[in-house]
């Protein structure tokens, strides 16, 4: 048990949890980096395997790691194109604020690279099983947003309720020490918990060679209503905490394909040569024999025997069978993901049918939108308390701390959509008074401001009404000029 696990105070399952973890995690990788330290730790050995069998050959190992692009195309569906997060006030009065508010919270999301490390966190947890996501809110400081993997921490749930978190506890070290020996290292445990409605923040200051009692603590009020710490479990059970990897149904299918794919590789290499049979050869004859082009055999014969070397040529038969064998485990892994094959939809002909085609993993990601989207809204109302609270920001408006509004995340994945029919369909809702102006300009322009896009619209057809107006005028008085002549 090293240093980070002790500090957390891990127990002998959740060890082994984190093995399995840690395994899963190089399994996703491929194959391994440092073949000498995969001998020594076999979780290091990723998507390969240690040959056991006394053979005459040493068997290919062949790795065509499938797992890593699926786990990657889903992470890219469900956040490659960030979604929109609304702020809908209740008051229609503070419409204008709410939007206010939004546009500036996405400025910090976007200072913090919020969505692009989301990606990341996602990709990470659907194989680890969890990630936790941490805010930082200090007076006069911009708020910072960082996520963590599942080593970095530990936590406490409500025995009677999973879904709520007592306390949870991270531990990191201090890097001016790192270098140092083990007991001249310092490291930190950081410990969030709530009381009293309250949540506070104990920090603890230990010494590598003594990780019982610590050298400092400090207990100290964060100021917030909650905790500022997320855990995002990956398809968290009614049941259990623990969730579950994407790669449990993955694994077998992925360990098949390598080792069939390595059988073939061997079998191609065994069946594209003709073996060589000597017939009543001498014995060095055999053992001296080249075997190269143009080469030539020297042979003597076995008591007054004639020598003779013959060539059995080989034919191999089974690369189709073996083909559609690697094509349905392939195909069996793009399904446990809901992922469409890329041949399924080089012939789709509307933006519909693939749609239609992309059903089964937008269900899926909708699934996990339930584990993530509960945590982006309070970390979202978060943010609006502390800065509030703390003055982050010079500039903040103090009018949206107790503004009520609802928050809506309009997810944004990445299909192909027939956008010239939407906005046809859009105008003439417009056109038939059942859309408003404003709420098509927000949909399918990119400007922000619809009131003053409004503005611009309203004054662009003065104008034109103006001048149609005008010519119209012109027109009857060219015409009563005409008849008076």
């Amino acid at each position: 048990m090293d240093i980070k696990q002790q500090l957390l105070k891990l127990s002998n399952s959740e060890l082994n949890e984190r093995k399995k973890a840690r395994r899963d995690y190089f399994f996703y990788l491929g194959e391994y980096e440092d073949k000498e330290a995969a001998i020594c730790d076999m979780d290091l050995l990723g998507q390969n395997w240690i040959v056991t069998d006394d053979l005459d050959y040493v068997p290919s190992q062949v790795v065509d790691n499938k797992v890593k692009p699926l786990i990657a195309k889903q992470a890219r569906f469900m956040f490659g194109k960030e979604p929109d997060i609304l702020f809908k006030s209740y008051d229609k009065a503070d419409k204008e604020k709410a939007e206010e508010l939004r546009q500036y919270i996405d400025g910090i999301l976007n200072g913090n690279k919020f969505w692009s490390n989301t990606l990341k966190a996602f990709r990470l947890a659907t194989v680890t099983k969890r990630v936790l996501l941490r805010m930082e809110a200090n007076p006069g400081q911009p708020v910072r947003l960082f996520y963590h993997d599942m080593n970095d921490f530990n936590y406490e749930v409500n025995p009677n309720d999973i879904s709520q978190i007592v306390s949870i506890s991270l531990v990191k070290q201090d890097s001016a020490t790192a270098k140092e020996e083990v007991s001249k290292q310092i490291w930190f445990r950081y410990t969030y918990f709530i009381q009293n409605d309250k949540c506070y923040l104990k920090t603890e200051k230990f010494k590598g060679n003594d990780l019982e009692t610590p050298i400092e603590t400090v207990t100290k009020d964060t100021g917030l209503s909650k905790l500022p710490c997320w855990v995002i479990v990956n398809e968290q059970s009614l049941t259990s905490s623990l969730g579950a990897s994407d790669l449990k149904d993955l694994k077998p299918l992925q360990n098949q394909y390598n080792s069939k794919l390595s059988d073939f590789s061997d079998a191609l290499r065994f069946n594209m040569f003709g073996m060589n049979v000597f017939i009543d050869a001498e014995e060095d004859g055999v053992n001296n024999a080249k075997v190269a082009p143009n080469s030539v055999i020297a042979l003597r014969s076995i008591d007054n025997r004639k020598a003779d070397l013959k060539k059995v040529e080989s034919a191999f038969t089974n690369a189709e069978p073996v083909d559609k064998y690697l094509t349905r485990l392939e195909n069996s892994m793009y399904e446990k993901l809901g992922i469409p094959r890329p041949e399924q939809l080089a012939n789709v002909p509307s933006a519909k049918s693939i749609k239609y085609m992309y059903n089964d993993l937008i269900a899926r990601c909708s699934e996990k939108w339930h584990d993530w989207e509960p945590v982006i809204r309070s970390m979202l109302r978060l943010i609006v308390e502390a800065c509030g609270k703390f003055n982050c920001y010079d500039d903040w408006n103090h009018e949206w701390d107790k503004l009520q509004h609802n928050i809506v995340i309009k997810k944004n994945y990445p299909i192909p959509e027939d956008e010239e029919d939407q906005k046809r369909l859009a105008m003439e809702e417009v056109q038939n008074n059942v859309r408003s102006h404003r709420s098509y300009i927000k949909d399918f322009a990119d400007d922000e401001d619809a009131e003053g896009a409004m503005k611009e619209i309203a004054e662009d057809i003065k104008t034109i009404n103006e001048a149609e107006q005008d010519q119209f005028q012109k027109s009857v008085q060219d015409d009563l000029n005409g008849d008076d002549g």
